[in-house]
């Protein structure tokens, strides 16, 4: 009984070129040989075009190289040295699921499909920060009525009380000290008055709303002789200095 001797290998070629190459030399189509070594032409296919990831898995790939060696009396351990060589030459791949929820492949990260999923991400982004700015915007600012004193005032107490009204839930501010609300929005605070022009602002705020400002000016004029005497004191202070 003759033996056959496999043929040799040429080197440097890939899997698909050395399948190819087989193929045409026995002058066979992709589905001729399908139908005699039993594999799907559609695998076939894949396989002469090097696209291993659209293969059905590693274990049905190696059958499919086992037939086409004996059926083309090449080396069997050689195609699958190739073919392992094939694999690690190739670009990493990720795994992603389309519409379908079959599994497809992509070549590496920067795939199209992921810098289009980058950007997406950088625009839902862009859109939930400016979002968050204009609803920021949209609530408006409190209420803020001052009863008393008046806007500009001339006094010669020494105290004063600032009065107003405000929307319930609002902080107000007299000169960035927070005071203490009625639950019905009203506010009552007494101030120190020095001698000379007082200015208070008031400001008023709620939560993730603009703010409220109104400024009252108070004039304390000297209340006695003594108060008097003090400011003429400082007043030659300084012309002599």
């Amino acid at each position: 009984m003759a033996a056959f001797t496999q043929k040799k290998l040429a080197s440097g070629k890939s899997l698909p070129e050395v399948i190819k190459t087989a193929r045409q030399k026995k002058n066979l189509s992709v589905e001729e040989l399908a139908l005699k070594v039993q594999i799907s032409a559609n695998y076939l296919g894949k396989l002469e075009a090097g696209d291993y990831h659209l293969l059905p898995g590693e274990i049905y790939v190696k059958q499919f190289i086992k037939k086409l060696a004996k059926f083309f009396n090449l080396n069997e351990r050689g195609l699958l040295k190739i073919y392992s060589h094939d694999l690690q030459a190739q670009p990493p791949l990720i795994k992603l699921k389309d519409a379908t929820g079959r599994q497809t492949y992509r070549d590496g990260w920067l795939s199209p499909k992921t810098v289009q999923l980058f950007f997406i991400l950088i625009l839902i982004t862009g859109f939930v920060a400016y979002f968050t700015w204009e609803i920021k915007n949209i609530f408006p600012p409190p209420l803020l009525e001052i009863y008393s004193p008046a806007g500009s005032t001339i006094t010669k107490e020494t105290t004063i009380k600032i009065t107003g009204k405000t929307e319930p839930e609002t902080a107000i501010k007299i000169n960035q000290q927070e005071i203490l609300t009625e639950p019905d929005g009203n506010f009552s605070e007494l101030v120190d008055l020095t001698i000379g022009v007082n200015t208070f602002k008031i400001s008023a705020s709620k939560k993730h709303s603009l703010i409220s400002e109104r400024t009252v000016s108070i004039l304390r004029q000297p209340a006695n002789p003594a108060e008097i005497n003090l400011i003429n004191e400082g007043v030659n202070r300084v012309v002599n200095n």
